[in-house]
């Protein structure tokens, strides 16, 4: 039963988890189902706390590699295709976030609470590279932290972006996608570390230095 609920969840969104659809979708009455759940809101509950919690590890999954440095050209090419085989992997997942992320009631919430913590991991991550990077043990002010935080929420904007091309394509297809994600997050790095330098009296490196080294992609 919850496995039916789930999978409505993830077709149709909160509006069709009915007690009529799960029992349709069982071949079983209605009254079949209140024989294990309260109510229709104890059963919704259940389910949207399962789709979030397979959704987080499919995100997680995505968007975190112990292998990834954000500002290494090879490093992020490789975290690219890491993302598209994920996305593939898993593309019905993705299109749930995507689809129900702006939704209200536990669904949506659940799902928006599952990217804000995503984007925390980003943005340490992205914090921890840059310090590496560029020596600077200064604390971040309020501001500046919540800059990183939007860096990071389009980092993640930019997978879920890539999720909608990867879906029915083939691995031609694919290594295209991982290829124009790698040179965004990579423009997203460049960016965020002029806005970091900026704001922390660091000086701003050249383009094509060290710590801002393009994607390394076959053109081939």
């Amino acid at each position: 039963m919850i496995a039916a609920a789930v999978e409505l969840l993830r077709e149709s969104g909160p509006a069709a988890l009915t007690s009529v659809n799960v029992a349709k979708r069982l071949g079983v009455t209605q009254s079949a189902i209140y024989r294990h759940v309260t109510d229709m809101d104890e059963l919704t509950t259940i389910a949207s706390h399962r789709v979030v919690g397979d959704l987080s590890t499919v995100m997680m999954e995505a968007v975190a590699s112990p292998d990834t440095t954000w500002g290494v050209g090879t490093h992020l090419a490789s975290f690219a295709n890491q993302v598209v085989r994920v996305v593939a992997e898993h593309d019905q997942a993705i299109a749930t976030i995507d689809r129900w992320r702006y939704e209200t009631g536990q669904l949506g919430e659940g799902i928006r609470t599952m990217l804000d913590v995503g984007a925390h991991l980003i943005a340490s991550e992205l914090e921890k590279a840059w310090r590496v990077d560029f020596d600077c043990n200064d604390p971040f002010d309020e501001t500046t932290a919540a800059v990183q935080l939007a860096h990071a929420r389009l980092a993640i904007d930019d997978v879920i972006a890539v999720a909608r091309q990867v879906t029915g394509a083939g691995p031609t297809e694919h290594q295209l996608i991982a290829r124009t994600l790698g040179l965004r997050l990579f423009a997203g790095w460049c960016g965020y570390v002029l806005e970091m330098n900026t704001r922390m009296n660091v000086p701003i490196p050249e383009l094509g230095g060290p710590t801002l080294s393009s994607p390394e992609y076959s053109l081939s």
